[in-house]
């Protein structure tokens, strides 16, 4: 890389997670006779959600549309029953830091974060996490979304850095990498499963290994 002069993040399942979710689901399913691997659940969950685009606030329309792609992709019949049962063990789930991101607290740059998400998204990275970023961009404060390249474009203004100077860490190729990329930021793949291990895209499986590709 040429030089880095700041690093902005996303946040959901970048920064912060949510841990029950996924277990919550196949505990259901498995109620249902439906057993599935825990990294392959993961797997077929992550690669949804690269196809289906999330609004900034979901419901439980939205949900109930998700869940059903996703069982169908499983080769169970999305009943009525299913998705209530699905929708009532996996919504409103709290969001967590994940662990690596104390490791955010060693870089020696400024930070932002660049994330889609509702008007809640500064109380929640002061509540949930330690690091202090210099730059907090949300789209519903924007009133633009991942992966609209105007959103991009906002780091740049924003920092008064070029694209080439920054950095952006996301988790979803179709959001955050591949927009970041055609506009000339470097952009590194965050791929905590190792479910993109043939990118040659910079890539980390931990926020630990951040601070060396800097």
């Amino acid at each position: 890389m040429g030089r880095i002069r700041a690093v902005f993040f996303d946040v959901a399942h970048t920064l912060l997670e949510k841990p029950a979710v996924l277990p919550a689901m196949r505990g259901v399913l498995a109620r249902h006779g439906v057993h599935v691997p825990p990294d392959e659940f993961h797997a077929r969950h992550t690669l949804l959600m690269e196809a289906i685009e999330f609004p900034d606030r979901t419901n439980s329309e939205f949900y109930r549309g998700f869940n059903a792609a996703m069982v169908r992709g499983l080769g169970v019949v999305p009943t009525p029953e299913l998705l209530d049962e699905l929708f009532a063990a996996s919504t409103y789930q709290p969001w967590v830091p994940y662990v690596d991101t104390s490791a955010i607290d060693r870089l020696k740059l400024p930070r932002g974060v660049l994330s889609n998400w509702d008007a809640t998204l500064k109380e929640k990275l002061a509540g949930l996490l330690g690091t202090e970023f210099q730059w907090v961009l949300g789209s519903a404060e924007q009133s633009v979304r991942k992966p609209d390249p105007a959103f991009f474009r906002l780091m740049s203004e924003t920092t008064g850095l070029r694209p080439r100077e920054i950095a952006y860490v996301g988790d979803s190729m179709r959001l955050d990498i591949e927009p970041a990329v055609k506009l000339g930021f470097h952009a590194i793949l965050i791929d905590r499963k190792s479910l993109f291990p043939h990118s040659p895209l910079p890539r980390i499986t931990s926020l630990e290994q951040l601070e060396s590709l800097l």
